[in-house]
């Protein structure tokens, strides 16, 4: 066989085999092939682990900053045997958001280890904010006096996700306390100082003494607040104050949505 005959037959091997390859294993390859994306299950495209990092909405663990507490959770006595029990911290994610975040709280007596009351509950935490947990009013039998509590985390609900987006400014003006020896009421306007409208607002009022232990806590929300609006706020106890009001904190967060609004 001389070499012409030989290169002939390389040449039709090789225009059967590109043809094989165009009609058959294109075909299969887009059939098959599947685009990453941030839900497969596989650490693909730009992201940095499984499903997460790069141009994924969720962050993976190690781009986040835990979240901080200040101060272990408080436990406010509002009646006989009536408590709440409120825990302040913060996100340092200055971008970063976790939707539904689960979490525990535990309350103790001095004596049992075991805890008197379980309390769980799920929360927004907003990127780069200070903002409380509250739980209460609930009562409890008269011989039990709870002394101290616990915040404990579902690790596995601390999904970090981006958020670029810019949210409403909230400002707390015009703060009054008043009545603190017979029945205190706080009063504060709301404002939207933004250009675009909130809702779904929750709210927190927290009284400090002069050590900055928080003694009394109270809540409320607002529905929804339009651009440069103004709206009141009332919180009020059904006591009189044993402490000296010396700090006061209004703690405004926006939720995402109204399921969180208790």
């Amino acid at each position: 066989m001389n070499s012409w005959s030989r290169a002939r037959k390389r040449i039709v091997l090789s225009i059967v085999i590109l043809a094989v390859i165009v009609l058959v294993g294109l075909p299969a390859y887009f059939f098959f092939y599947q685009t990453p994306t941030c839900s497969d299950g596989v650490m693909n495209s730009d992201e940095t682990g499984v499903d997460c990092g790069g141009s994924c909405q969720h962050l993976c663990s190690a781009e986040s900053l835990p979240l901080i507490m200040r101060g272990d959770p408080r436990i406010l006595m509002i009646a006989t045997s009536t408590y709440e029990v409120v825990a302040v911290l913060e996100n340092p994610n200055p971008a970063a958001e976790i939707y539904r975040a689960q979490y525990t709280l535990k309350l103790f007596d001095l004596t049992s280890a075991l805890p008197v009351k379980v309390i769980e509950g799920a929360t927004f935490i907003p990127k780069g904010q200070t903002l409380a947990i509250f739980e209460g009013p609930f009562t409890l039998g008269e011989e039990i006096m709870p002394a101290r509590a616990t915040l404990e985390w579902y690790k596995d609900s601390l999904v970090w996700r981006k958020n670029g987006n810019a949210e409403p400014e909230l400002k707390v003006n015009d703060v009054k306390l008043s009545k603190t020896d017979l029945s205190p009421r706080l009063e504060a306007n709301l404002e939207n100082a933004s250009l675009g409208d909130g809702s779904n607002v929750d709210l927190i009022a927290l009284i400090s003494d002069e050590e900055g232990n928080i003694f009394a806590a109270s809540k409320t929300f607002v529905d929804s607040l339009s651009s440069r609006e103004r709206a009141p706020l009332i919180f009020s106890w059904p006591r009189a104050f044993k402490s000296a009001a010396i700090g006061i904190q209004i703690i405004p967060r926006i939720f995402p949505d109204s399921s969180f609004l208790r």
